[in-house]
């Protein structure tokens, strides 16, 4: 499976995790935070708020824009420092998440696999430009981050990537002819017409995304109750 699939998988998995119903009711930091701000920009003041819980893990809104920030850097963005707010707020929440329960799930099987410096160095694109070494040393700036604090997150993410990587493959089901032969049978309307070959070839795609894709969110299920995540900013 490519890189961006794999992403797109896990963000699939990760919103259908959102809307299967997390807790709601804002933490005391939370609410409090939220009655000194106003209207669509509120999560600007939230900075030292708890947005979300995983075990005794706090996981603030400070966090979350430190996090968002450090991939904007990646991507090559010109505005590394803009503050997430609503969806994207929440997806960056979720994936914070999601990488403290899949690293508490690494330690629980003794897995140590860390992410080297080249690797890292490479997740960067620190290409040495005098503009390119002024943004990062302005994103640290802004955070009062050290260097080392920003490469742990972004070591932690590669790290957490490619135990994911392993993870979808072992989800990942062998589709047989009869599975494909049940399918067609059961949306026959549906593909009358269809070359026989494309459609066979396209529907063992369709079913293993489907199967891989249940499989996560099982698993995604199995750890927030594992680990106790509460998330306050979802609704």
């Amino acid at each position: 499976m490519g890189n961006k699939s794999f992403a797109l998988l896990v963000a699939l998995v990760l919103g259908a995790s959102a809307r299967a119903g997390a807790p709601t009711v804002p933490s005391p930091e939370v609410a409090a935070s939220a009655s000194r701000s106003h209207g669509p920009s509120a999560t600007t003041y939230l900075v030292n708020g708890v947005a979300a819980t995983v075990g005794k893990t706090l996981i603030t809104v400070g966090d979350a824009y430190f996090y968002r920030a450090l991939q904007r850097f990646r991507e090559g963005s010109g505005d590394t420092l803009r503050v997430p707010e609503g969806e994207e707020l929440k997806r960056t929440i979720r994936k914070i998440i999601f990488e403290e329960m899949v690293l508490g799930e690494m330690k629980s099987l003794h897995i140590e696999e860390r992410a080297t410096g080249s690797e890292i160095s490479a997740a960067l694109k620190r290409d040495g430009s005098r503009a390119r070494e002024r943004q990062w040393k302005a994103l640290l700036a802004h955070f009062g981050k050290s260097e080392s604090a920003a490469l742990e997150v972004i070591g932690r993410g590669l790290t957490i990537d490619k135990f994911m990587q392993r993870k979808i493959e072992t989800l990942t089901p062998i589709i047989t002819q009869a599975d494909v032969d049940r399918y067609i049978k059961q949306n026959e309307a549906r593909f009358h017409g269809s070359d026989p070959q494309v459609l066979r070839s396209n529907i063992v795609l369709l079913l293993k995304k489907e199967h891989t894709q249940r499989g996560l969110e099982e698993w995604l299920r199995f750890l927030r109750d594992k680990y106790g995540v509460t998330n306050y900013l979802d609704g």
